[in-house]
């Protein structure tokens, strides 16, 4: 068995190979795992001055355990916005520091005494170094900062535990702050743990409309291919077939590999607007540019004992195109566009960045840009997954096209 696992281009049975790769990947978990919670215990300390308590509900509090933490730095507090999120946190029968402006106090008791069960202490940090205490703060406990710019304008304002940070204890002694967190090597806010990971698709799919988000993300990609391929096969036979149009084009086809694509969105922008019809051009360009000058190639790579054979029948030129040149094309190209799929995600991310109203790029950028780096990794996974059934599903429609690629294998 060992001489097999080892052996040079040798191959495995089919049940120990499956055995191996999911070996593989919950080897890659633990590891991921591993990196994501090793780490040691640090403390932040904040004197009078930088924090300074102001309110305390219901009783004044000298310790909070397991806190969550929130850093809400509007000037005007808006109790819509905060009150669901009280709710949940009071359902978690966790205490909470909540850091925003001394101006704010009454809006803060009154919302306390509406949310049962809820423990507040609530601080002000001084104006001058504010933002440098607020930044300390979100980066040790990860909790998002909530200003006047946190939300983009027309987005929805929606509040959410996700923004909250984490302490593992707080002590307040003499109005002096210390802040204890068992922090890991790399920061959670940088890398998620797999558990926290699997635990964000559940707003995902309630909050977010994920289901709704990859259905137009793949909308787009089906119907860029569509067209690509429509355009690109006709094109890349012309230019492949014919001496004329293959100097009259050749160089050009070649050349556009070189276009950066993400340059030209504006042009795409300017040409088509903003929609969706813009984006599933601007992923059909960028598939055409690589697909174009690959059927020419898979022309020239055509095997001349098939030509020659097919001429000494007297096959008409058609005949030629129709019985050698098509299917021994199409039959390369099908394993082609399968490289491509990869490609075409890429282009798909950029396209959704335009106006960000919907797909999975949006919602990528979404949450990267309010901190919500599990969210990130959680639709990665399934831009993974959605790229892995595409590819079977490619490998399907081969085998059924195409038969006779797999008999000696």
């Amino acid at each position: 068995m060992a001489n097999q696992l080892f052996k040079l281009r040798g191959k495995l049975p089919a049940t120990t190979y499956l055995i191996i790769e999911i070996i593989g990947v919950i080897l890659l978990l633990l590891i991921w795992q591993l990196i994501a919670s090793v780490g040691t215990t640090e403390e932040r300390a904040f004197e009078q001055g930088q924090l300074n308590v102001y309110y305390s509900n219901p009783n004044p509090l000298n310790e909070l355990k397991d806190p969550q933490v929130l850093i809400y730095d509007k000037a005007v507090l808006m109790s819509n916005d905060l009150v669901p999120l009280f709710e949940e946190v009071a359902a978690l029968d966790l205490p909470l520091l909540l850091i925003t402006n001394e101006a704010n106090k009454r809006a803060i008791h009154s919302m306390a005494m509406r949310v049962k069960g809820l423990q507040i202490v609530a601080a002000q940090a001084d104006a001058p170094q504010r933002a440098e205490t607020f930044n300390t703060i979100s980066n040790f406990t990860g909790s998002s900062i909530i200003n006047d710019d946190f939300f983009e304008e027309g987005e929805e304002v929606a509040l959410s535990t996700n923004f909250l940070g984490t302490s593992d204890n707080i002590q307040i002694n003499n109005g002096t702050f210390n802040f204890q967190n068992s922090e890991d090597w790399i920061s959670s806010s940088l890398l998620p743990s797999p558990v926290e990971v699997l635990k964000s698709y559940k707003p995902l799919f309630n909050k977010d409309n994920l289901i709704g988000e990859i259905l137009y993300s793949v909308g787009l990609n089906v119907g860029g291919y569509i067209i690509a391929v429509l355009i690109a096969l006709p094109l890349g036979f012309i230019i492949g077939l014919f001496p004329l149009f293959r100097a009259l084009f050749s160089r050009q086809v070649d050349a556009l590999r070189f276009i950066p694509l993400t340059a030209v969105t504006g042009l795409f922008i300017a040409w088509f607007g903003i929609g969706s019809d813009m984006k599933v051009l601007f992923l059909a360009f960028g598939i055409i540019v690589y697909l174009l000058p690959v059927v020419v190639q898979r022309i020239d790579e055509v095997e001349k004992v098939y030509l020659q054979t097919v001429y000494t029948l007297g096959a008409s030129k058609w005949q030629k195109i129709r019985s050698v040149f098509i299917p021994a094309v199409l039959s390369k190209i099908s394993d082609d566009v399968r490289v491509l799929v990869a490609i075409s995600w890429t282009y798909i991310i950029v396209a959704e960045l335009v106006n960000k109203t919907g797909g999975i790029g949006a919602l990528i950028h979404k949450s990267a840009r309010q901190s919500q780096i599990d969210k990130v990794f959680a639709i990665l996974l399934i831009i993974i997954l959605i790229g892995f059934i595409q590819d079977k599903l490619f490998v399907l429609f081969d085998r059924l096209f195409f038969p006779y690629k797999y008999k000696n294998r």
